[in-house]
């Protein structure tokens, strides 16, 4: 019997310095305890390999933080450790995510034999203003020569994360960004509109009038404008922020947006599997003392959270809800059950659209609000 797909995630919370508006799971830390990380990492998949052996790993997501700033033969050890204990599929794709001032040409070449194919490169912005304002420790320049250290090493699906929505930045900016990160030898774009997270650095300069905040009608024109630039230039939308080239989507990213089963392991990371979601602990003193067992919050979904979760995240898609697909998982009537926010989303708001039997959105800055409809939650 063919096994049923399984993704994984690989938290690596480390980073050389934080960025400005970043408020995930990281922080800077010394060799000594990247090492201790990494044991603490690898007791924590043996221990759970267990209950997993009707799965085949289909892709494998290293993230963070920077997994780039781990000493040299880390990733090997994390990636060796999953072989030795998961039934990982012969075309695994491995995605590593790195920033251009830690990834060098040894890294690449260590990653390349380590198994990872996809690298993900964290640019965020081209002008040196932007990158300074946002605390990023590098250049443009030198993302280039990072990029070009993967493809040497034969890594050559490539993406870049680009952000919309820095202060000071204007739709010049954008355009000169977009047209320097096309013209790279990459594969994949995922452009983000920055978000004002709470008490981060940057957060708290425009609430002292030190920063101005963008203005988020000037975010949805840096966006429209995104998308049909790279549109032109061979990169597709096929989720609201993502875009590649034709048959390279990101399959790890694409098992998420489905509402398959993956499982994460390390600081803060998050699982999903058989219908259930957990989170592991976010304290590193914890998380290194007990790392097999480092799960803090456990919830059962309901077929209500089920549904809403199939929906919020397919429309996220540009393809939408199958709506065939959801009948049969579920045993509903899709256009029953939401027939009047339908009617008024579809006929009145235009917001939705049915094509083919998918229903999608037509404008993907309203997501939030079309699920709010749809779900009486207003």
């Amino acid at each position: 019997m063919k096994k049923q797909k399984l993704s994984l995630y690989i938290h690596i919370p480390f980073c050389v310095s934080k960025c400005s508006y970043c408020n995930f799971c990281s922080f800077v830390a010394d060799e000594r305890m990247m090492l201790d990380y990494i044991a603490a990492l690898k007791l924590e998949i043996e221990n759970a390999c267990i209950h997993y052996k009707d799965r085949q790993v289909s892709t494998i997501y290293v993230g963070g933080g920077t997994p780039s700033v781990l000493p040299s033969g880390g990733i090997q050890e994390i990636l060796d450790v999953i072989r030795d204990n998961f039934d990982v599929s012969n075309e695994v794709d491995i995605t590593i995510e790195a920033n251009p001032n830690t990834f060098t040409k040894e890294k690449a070449a260590e990653y390349k034999r380590a198994g990872c194919n996809r690298l993900s490169m964290g640019l965020q912005a081209k002008n040196q203003k932007h990158l300074n304002l946002l605390n990023r420790p590098h250049t443009f320049l030198q993302a280039k020569e990072a990029i070009n250290y993967a493809i040497l090493s034969g890594i050559t699906d490539i993406n870049i994360d680009l952000l919309l929505g820095i202060p000071y930045q204007n739709i010049w900016d954008i355009k000169e960004l977009l047209q320097s990160v096309v013209e790279l030898p990459i594969t994949h774009i995922s452009a983000y509109s920055l978000i004002n997270e709470p008490d981060t650095p940057l957060t708290k300069k425009i609430q002292q009038k030190c920063v101005p905040e963008q203005n988020s009608l000037d975010v949805v024109n840096f966006y429209d404008f995104t998308v049909d630039f790279l549109a032109q230039n061979g990169f597709f939308r096929y989720e609201i922020s993502n875009f590649s080239k034709p048959g390279y989507q990101s399959k790890h990213n694409l098992n998420y947006w489905q509402r398959g089963e993956f499982v994460g392991f390390g600081l803060g990371a998050y699982s999903f599997y058989e219908g259930t979601h957990w989170q592991n602990t976010s304290k590193l003193t914890e998380y290194l003392k007990e790392p097999t067992n480092a799960i803090v919050e456990k919830e059962k979904e309901t077929l209500l959270t089920a549904k809403e979760e199939t929906i919020m995240l397919a429309l996220r898609t540009a393809k939408g809800l199958d709506i065939r697909a959801y009948n049969e998982q579920f045993g509903a009537d899709f256009l029953r059950e939401h027939h009047s926010a339908l009617d008024f989303l579809i006929n009145k708001a235009g917001l939705l659209e049915i094509v083919d039997g998918f229903v999608r959105a037509t404008n993907f800055y309203m997501t939030n609000t079309i699920i709010l409809k749809l779900f009486d939650f207003e």
